[in-house]
């Protein structure tokens, strides 16, 4: 009985995903973009070394518990995101625009701090590399889709408020 309802979950995932996708408004597309440049910030150069044919290093290359935490942040906001487009409707005190402009505020300050508090290059190579590396284009695309999150909770407040003017003034 229990395997039967993981089946039709299972089954019913694509459909589902579709209807989500279908139902995201103007807010939660750009939310959705924002999370997609995130992830594909990943694959580009954050971090470079000018030494004989500069030598790169990925947001994923640099791997540790901020860039788990950017990619935690990134999918919250798409989860929600795509359960709102969904029909969800989230608890009282909760509102989307609040959850999208925390989990873009937060994604920016971890790319901020990822700016600052760059990781240690380890070379192969017998090259004296201390902290002499530069930031390179990824990291300000990550910082893009940071606020591409924080500007579609902004968009969605502006919303709100219009919506509750409305009811109060008429």
């Amino acid at each position: 009985m229990a395997g039967s309802r993981w089946i039709e979950r299972v089954t019913d995932l694509p459909r589902t995903l579709l209807r989500e996708v279908r139902g995201l408004r103007g807010n939660e597309k750009l939310a959705v973009i924002g999370v997609a440049v995130i992830a594909v910030s990943l694959l580009l150069p954050w971090y470079g070394v000018p030494v004989s044919g500069d030598v790169v290093q990925t947001g994923l290359g640099a791997f540790d518990w901020a860039t788990a935490a950017l990619m935690l942040a990134a999918a919250a906001a798409l989860i929600l995101a795509m359960r709102i487009g969904g029909g969800y409707r989230l608890p009282r005190p909760l509102t989307e625009w609040g959850l999208l402009v925390a989990a873009g505020v937060w994604a920016a300050a971890i790319v901020g701090y990822r700016m600052v508090d760059r990781p240690e290059l380890d070379f192969e190579v017998i090259v004296r590399v201390n902290r002499d590396y530069s930031l390179r284009y990824g990291i300000f695309v990550a910082l893009a889709g940071a606020l591409l999150i924080v500007a579609a909770g902004v968009r969605a407040r502006a919303q709100s408020a219009q919506r509750t003017a409305r009811r109060a003034g008429g």
